[in-house]
C-alpha cells in the first residue's frame, strides 16, 4: 500500500518532519488558522506533535495528514513540480463525535489563501475520501465545520457529505457533516485519487 496520492493538479505526500517549517508557516497564516485552530497561534512544538501523531496514525491506521503540492505531468513522469512550495494540507484524524457519540474519523484540510477559489480543497479532500473508503475501508468520515466558514460547508456538500445534528463547538457552534463508505463506493462519483503504484504510465 502506498500513501502517496495524485490528482489532476496535486500530489499528496504524508507529512514528515521535513515539512515542519513549511507547515509552521502555513498554519500561522492568520486566514488559515482562523477556522482550523480557532484563531489560536500554533507553536513549533505543536506542529512537531501534529506530524508525530500523523506518522503514528499512518503506521497504525493507514491514514493521517498529507502535504499538498502542485503536480507536474510530463513524459509519463508525475510528482511535485520542482521548487513548488507546500500549498496546503488534507487528511484524516480522530475526534470525539458530536454530543459525545463516540470517536469519529474526521477529514481536515487547509489551503493557502492565494489558492482559494480554484477547487483545490475539494479536489484534495475527494482524493483523501477515495483513499479512506476505497483503500483503508473506513466506514464513515465526518467533518466539523465552523459556522462562520460557509466555503467549507460548500466543499462538504460538493463531496456528497450530509449534514447531521449540530453540537457545541466554540462560540458559534459548529455544523457536522458525514459521508458513509457504502454510499461513496456505490456511487458513480469519479475517482480523483490515484495511488502512487497505480499512476498512469
Amino acid at each position: 500500500m502506498t500513501e502517496v496520492l495524485r490528482t489532476v493538479r496535486l500530489v499528496l505526500h504524508p507529512v514528515t518532519m521535513g515539512d515542519h517549517a513549511a507547515l509552521l508557516t502555513h498554519w500561522t497564516e492568520p486566514l488559515v488558522r482562523r477556522h482550523l485552530f480557532g484563531d489560536r497561534t500554533v507553536s513549533a512544538a505543536q506542529v512537531r506533535e501534529i506530524i508525530d501523531a500523523s506518522e503514528r496514525d499512518f503506521a497504525t491506521e493507514g491514514y493521517g495528514l498529507w502535504a499538498l503540492r502542485p503536480a507536474r505531468w510530463s513524459g509519463g513522469i508525475d510528482g511535485p513540480a520542482p521548487g513548488e512550495p507546500l500549498i496546503g494540507v488534507a487528511g484524516l484524524g480522530h475526534r470525539d463525535g458530536p454530543l459525545g457519540h463516540g470517536v469519529d474519523v474526521e477529514i481536515l484540510y487547509s489551503l493557502q489563501p492565494d489558492r482559494w477559489g480554484h477547487g483545490l480543497a475539494a479536489e484534495a479532500s475527494r482524493a483523501v475520501l477515495d483513499y479512506a473508503f476505497g483503500v483503508v475501508g473506513v466506514p464513515r468520515v465526518t467533518a466539523e465545520i465552523d459556522m462562520a466558514n460557509p466555503a467549507s460547508a460548500e466543499i462538504a456538500l460538493q463531496l456528497g457529505m450530509r449534514r447531521g445534528p449540530d453540537g457545541p463547538a466554540g462560540p458559534d457552534g459548529a455544523a457536522y457533516y458525514a459521508a458513509d463508505r457504502s454510499r461513496w463506493v456505490g456511487s458513480s462519483r469519479a475517482v480523483d485519487a490515484v495511488p502512487g503504484s497505480l499512476r498512469p504510465a
